[in-house]
C-alpha cells in the first residue's frame, strides 16, 4: 500500500479536482459484485484506520451533522441538565424530507481540542462514521463522494479501490 495522505487541506482541494472522476467511479462500481467490494473494503477499512488516528483530525466533528434518534437526545439532554424539549429546541434540526433529527452545532459542541468530549455518550451515528465497515458499500457511495473530501479514512479507501480495480482516471 502506498503512503496514505492525510493533509486535510490537500484532501479537500483534490476531492474539489476529482470529483467528476468520482461520480465516474460510483458508476463504474454500480457493475462490480456487491460482495466482493465489500470485502475488499473492509480489508482495506482495517488496514487504512489502523493508521490514521482519528483523535488527531476530528474534520468529521467540524463539518458534519450526525443524526439522532429520540433515546440519543434524551440521554444528551441529561448531560446538558436540560429537558429533552428544551435540548431540542437548542441544539437539535429536522429534516423534513426523511425525518430525520440531527445535532445542528458546526462544528460540533462537543468538539474539544479535536476530540470529543462526550466520547462515551457520542451518538451512534459518530460512533460508526465514516460508515465504511457497513454492508453494501457499493450503495452508499453518493455520501462517500461526499465524505471522501472530509475523512481521510475515506479518501484514501477510494483512491486505493480505484487502484485495486483498475480504474481509469
Amino acid at each position: 500500500m502506498k503512503p496514505l495522505e492525510i493533509n486535510l487541506e490537500k484532501i479537500a482541494r483534490l476531492a474539489k479536482q476529482r470529483e467528476d472522476e468520482n461520480y465516474r467511479f460510483r458508476v463504474f462500481l454500480k457493475g462490480q459484485d456487491d460482495d466482493q467490494i465489500d470485502f475488499m473494503v473492509h480489508k482495506m477499512d482495517k488496514e487504512i484506520r489502523s493508521q490514521i488516528d482519528c483523535d488527531k483530525c476530528g474534520n468529521c466533528c467540524i463539518h458534519l451533522n450526525p443524526s439522532v434518534t429520540d433515546e440519543e437526545i434524551k440521554k444528551l439532554s441529561r448531560l446538558e441538565h436540560l429537558s429533552p424539549l428544551d435540548f431540542v429546541a437548542k441544539y437539535v434540526d429536522f429534516n423534513d424530507r426523511d425525518r430525520s433529527k440531527y445535532l445542528k452545532d458546526l462544528p460540533c459542541k462537543y468538539l474539544k481540542d479535536k476530540k470529543c468530549s462526550i466520547y462515551m455518550n457520542r451518538p451512534e451515528d459518530c460512533k460508526s462514521y465514516p460508515h465504511t465497515q457497513k454492508e453494501h458499500f457499493i450503495h452508499r457511495t453518493y455520501s462517500m463522494i461526499d465524505n471522501y473530501g472530509i475523512c481521510p479514512i475515506v479518501f484514501n479507501l477510494f483512491e486505493q479501490l480505484k487502484m485495486e480495480l483498475n480504474f481509469k482516471k
